[in-house]
C-alpha cells in the first residue's frame, strides 16, 4: 500500500474543521516533497473537500491545480479523464448526494476544458450544474482561482474556455 504524504495533515484538518491559508502551504510543502500526487493522496484531498465547509481562499485553486494535474496531465494517456475516473471523482465527492462545492465545480469546469476528449457523463455533470446562476457562480470561482494562479495558463497548464473568461 502506497502511503500517504498528507493524510495525517488531512484528518487534523477534519477533525478542526477548519483550513487556513497556512494549512494550504503545509500541504502543498508535502505533496511538493516526493513527486507527484498519488491516488491516495487523491483520495485524502477529496475526503478534506468534502467534510470541512471553512476553507482558505487559497484551497479552491490548489484543490483544482492538484486534481487537475493528477487525472489529466499525470496519469496515461494524458490529457484524458477516463469515465471510470469520472464516476470515481463524482462518488468521492458526493456530486449525486450532496452536491458539488465551488471547488468541484471549478475542477470539473477545468477537467472539461483541459481533456483532449471529455467524456460525454463529464458534459452533463456540468450541464446539470449549469442554470444560468451556476455558470455564472462557475465564472466567478475559475476567475478567482485564475488571479490566484496567474502563471498556470501561461506555462501550458491549465487553459481558460472563452465562455469562462
Amino acid at each position: 500500500m502506497t502511503k500517504s504524504r498528507i493524510r495525517s495533515t488531512i484528518s487534523l484538518l477534519i477533525e478542526r474543521q477548519k483550513v487556513e491559508d497556512a494549512d494550504v502551504e503545509r500541504l502543498r510543502d508535502l505533496l511538493a516533497a516526493g513527486g507527484g500526487l498519488s491516488a491516495i493522496e487523491a483520495g485524502d484531498l477529496v475526503r478534506l473537500e468534502r467534510h470541512v465547509r471553512e476553507m482558505s481562499p487559497l484551497w479552491l485553486s490548489f484543490f483544482v491545480e492538484q486534481m487537475a494535474t493528477y487525472f489529466i496531465w499525470e496519469r496515461r494517456p494524458t490529457g484524458q479523464i477516463s469515465e471510470r475516473d469520472l464516476e470515481w471523482l463524482a462518488f468521492r465527492l458526493g456530486l449525486d448526494s450532496t452536491g458539488a462545492t465551488p471547488s468541484t465545480r471549478a475542477l470539473l469546469t477545468i477537467l472539461s476544458e483541459e481533456c483532449v476528449d471529455p467524456p460525454p457523463n463529464l458534459k452533463k455533470r456540468l450541464d446539470g450544474l449549469s442554470g444560468a446562476r451556476a455558470r455564472r457562480q462557475r465564472q466567478r470561482e475559475v476567475a478567482a482561482m485564475l488571479s490566484i494562479m496567474p502563471s498556470l495558463g501561461s506555462q501550458g497548464g491549465l487553459a481558460v474556455h472563452p465562455s469562462l473568461g
